[in-house]
């Protein structure tokens, strides 16, 4: 539920990002006021990019919460999980692809 109102908070935001980039054209630039247009800008921006932010965590949260239930077992039973996958779930490195020293000092790997 958490992830949804997060996505509908970024939604609001940015809508009221651009109400405030409106507002700033419509009432401050063109009745020639400058300095106020320009304070006006900034507040949409930062809370357009607020609207942005949110709607990014949304998207992850979201994204975690599928890979995990991907990872999850399954009716008690143990599921066979793809390499790849569980090497990424447990946060291990990735083997290099290309052949070739893995730092300064080792020498180079194997081809197999």
């Amino acid at each position: 539920m958490g992830v949804w109102v997060r996505e509908v908070l970024g939604w609001v935001l940015l809508g009221v990002g651009l109400a405030a980039f409106a507002m700033c054209y419509v009432v401050f630039l063109l009745n020639r006021w400058i300095i106020e247009a320009f304070i006006a800008a900034f507040i949409g921006f930062t809370v357009f990019r607020a609207g942005i932010h949110l709607l990014k965590v949304a998207t992850a949260a979201r994204a975690a919460r599928d890979i995990k239930r991907e990872l999850a077992p399954s009716g008690g039973a143990t599921r066979k999980i793809r390499p790849i996958l569980a090497d990424q779930a447990s946060g291990k490195p990735r083997r290099s692809v290309v052949p070739g020293p893995t730092s300064a000092g080792e020498p180079a790997r194997p081809r197999r």
